[in-house]
């Protein structure tokens, strides 16, 4: 039995595998895919960012305004993103360096921490 969706109780993709894992190439490319995407998306983030800004130099008090909210609304978006993805990627990259072993770990981040990022991101792109 290969176990690819982990041991613990929770049904979810397994992220922390070891070097001796038979999945440990796909989970890993899976992470790695993951963290290429966060790049990619926040990158575009900064470019919308700088071009709303520099579309706002005409001096439209209202248009600065609306202008800045958006790019406080972006750099939340990219920051509580950040804040999800990047300590369960670094926990996961160490699990499988063997640094530490973060299997108890895995429910909290699966079942807690990921879900809350992806509840959260609706509300902020709503508000």
């Amino acid at each position: 039995a290969v176990h690819f969706y982990g041991n613990a109780g929770v049904c979810v993709f397994k992220y922390l595998v070891t070097q001796s894992d038979p999945q440990k190439e796909f989970s890993l490319s899976i992470l790695i895919i993951n963290f290429l995407c966060f790049l990619v998306i926040t990158t575009n983030y900064i470019l919308i960012h700088k071009r709303s800004k520099g579309s706002s130099s005409n001096n439209n008090a209202k248009r600065d305004a609306q202008a800045r909210k958006l790019q406080a609304k972006i750099a939340f978006i990219i920051f509580t993103d950040f804040l999800a993805w990047a300590p369960f990627t670094i926990v996961c990259f160490m699990h499988f360096g063997e640094i530490i072993d973060a299997t108890e770990w895995y429910p909290f981040f699966s079942v807690i921490i990921l879900p809350l990022n992806s509840m959260i991101n609706p509300i902020l792109y709503n508000s």
